[in-house]
Order: C-alpha cells, then sequence, then structure tokens
C-alpha cells in the first residue's frame, strides 16, 4: 500500500511493473480493492493489478500456508492469514517479498523480505 502512497518502496515497484518482473497473489487483489469507494481509486487500482501476473491460490500454496499457520502458531506468532497466503505463494514461487511489513515476514523461515 506503499506505493500507492508514493511513499518509500514507490520507485521499487514501479521498475518492476514497469519491466513485468512483478508478480501479485491473489489474495493482495482483495487487499488492495477491498472497501474502495472512490471510482477513481478503483480505477487505479485496477490499472496497477493490470500491470502484473496474478497469482492464483491453488492447493499447493493453500497446503504451505496452512503448514505456516501451524507453524507460526506453535511458536505463538500470529500472523494475519492474507500475510501467510503471500509468503506461502512466495515460497512456492521462489520470489522474495516487496512489503513494508517486515516484522510478520520476518518470522517465516525461508522467506526473503526486500
Amino acid at each position: 500500500m506503499s506505493f500507492l502512497r508514493k511513499e518509500e518502496h514507490g520507485s521499487q515497484v514501479t521498475d518492476l511493473l514497469k519491466f513485468h518482473q512483478a508478480v501479485i497473489p491473489a489474495i493482495c487483489v482483495f487487499e488492495l480493492l477491498a472497501g474502495i469507494k472512490s471510482p477513481m481509486h478503483l480505477h487505479q487500482r485496477q490499472q496497477l493489478l493490470s500491470l502484473a501476473e496474478i497469482i492464483p491460490m491453488d492447493r499447493k500454496i493453500a497446503e504451505t500456508a496452512a503448514e505456516l499457520f501451524t507453524t507460526m502458531q506453535s511458536k505463538g506468532k500470529i500472523i494475519d492469514n492474507e500475510d501467510l497466503i503471500v509468503a506461502a505463494t512466495a515460497l512456492s514461487l521462489k520470489l522474495p517479498v516487496l512489503t513494508t511489513n517486515k516484522r510478520h515476514f520476518s518470522f517465516i523461515p525461508g522467506i526473503q523480505v526486500l
């Protein structure tokens, strides 16, 4: 969301999108579009989504997210389900996660956070 507010990672995201090097987990489509009331903001976010490949949550990603949930819960770490799905998507594709929420993702083994 910092990208949309033109904060710190904005140029990184712009470059990734410009060179078609970004993927967006399907759960992030929900996060980006949920609660939007302005037609202008909806249009902007739909344009953003059109620049990247949207990765659907398949069985492998769902199972990985469930395993992460169980592992994190056993360690007393509560992480939003959406973030677990993002992490599982990244692990499945062997890609890093570009996020400003480094705290949640830093707990997840095997995730490279940018």
